[in-house]
């Protein structure tokens, strides 16, 4: 039987979010493989001339528990490639993304709540840690409600240095934000080498082309604007659809115009003034 131990008290969250902070580790043997994986990663950090190494593990949902995070590390894939991360310490600061965070040798990894100030800069809270990790901890990071900022500050000390990052998933590409010194190990598909078989991907894929073949989208990338998978998906009129934003790249951010939902190749748009999926074309 599984074992969890709290190691770090709650402490609450900005803007309201709620309770957050939790910090468990899983007491767990040592996984066959796993120290040799994690050094070859260092090794791998070190040669990149980077602090530590970061990946995105996947969304989760609003009532996940620590032992809901901690099976993103458990993914086929990402177990093969990685085993050790099965034996990090999971931190929640709630939101909706998981990332594994693997601190270079000799550094120690802190997790701070943050939050987007008027002129759209970052305000690091130092005075409430969510977690202050131990020299070469390992950990699983649940953060971001929002799409467009991240929610933590993620420090990484080494003795007198120290490097911060706000992880986030870029909506350019769906790939980890890039970030000084930051090794990025998230385990990526290219489009074209998806299999038939890969039912959910390929679904993506299809629904991208058939939103891409509408008067209206099809208008808008021909003024240059772009459009992006979301990562997540809505239940509409019995169907699952992912969900496409479509908006306006510019040098530093990505400015979110329209939400489109795809399903069955029926199109849906977003009314934010009725909060509602409608048809797209219908009206």
């Amino acid at each position: 039987m599984k074992k969890f131990s709290v190691v770090v008290c709650v402490c609450v969250a900005l803007l309201s979010f709620g309770i957050y902070g939790k910090c468990v580790r899983e007491v767990s043997a040592q996984i066959p493989g796993a120290e040799e994986n994690l050094a070859i990663l260092r090794d791998i950090i070190r040669e990149n001339e980077c602090q530590v190494g970061m990946a995105f593990l996947g969304y989760t949902y609003e009532t996940a528990e620590a032992s809901d995070i901690l099976e993103y590390t458990k993914m086929e894939e990402v177990a093969a490639a990685y085993p050790f991360l099965q034996e990090g310490t999971v931190v929640d600061a709630g939101g909706y993304e998981i990332y594994a965070i693997v601190p270079g040798c000799d550094c120690k990894i802190s997790v701070y709540p943050t939050q987007i100030t008027e002129d759209g800069e970052y305000l690091d809270d130092l005075n409430a840690p969510y977690y202050i990790g131990q020299e070469d901890e390992i950990i699983i990071l649940r953060c971001n409600m929002s799409e467009i900022h991240s929610n933590v500050m993620v420090s990484v000390q080494k003795q007198n240095m120290s490097v911060q990052y706000h992880p986030m998933v870029s909506l350019k590409d769906g790939h980890l934000a890039t970030e000084a010194y930051c090794y990025d190990f998230s385990i990526y598909h290219d489009w074209e080498e998806y299999h038939p078989e890969d039912d959910s991907s390929l679904d993506i894929n299809i629904a991208r082309e058939v939103l891409s073949q509408t008067d209206e989208v099809r208008y808008y990338l021909g003024l240059g604007m772009s459009l992006w998978y979301t990562g997540t998906e809505e239940y509409i009129e019995g169907r699952n659809c992912p969900v496409f934003v479509l908006g306006t790249d510019h040098e530093d951010h990505f400015t979110k115009e329209n939400y489109y939902a795809v399903g069955d190749n029926v199109v849906y748009y977003y009314d934010a003034t009725g909060d509602a999926w409608l048809l797209l074309g219908a009206g």
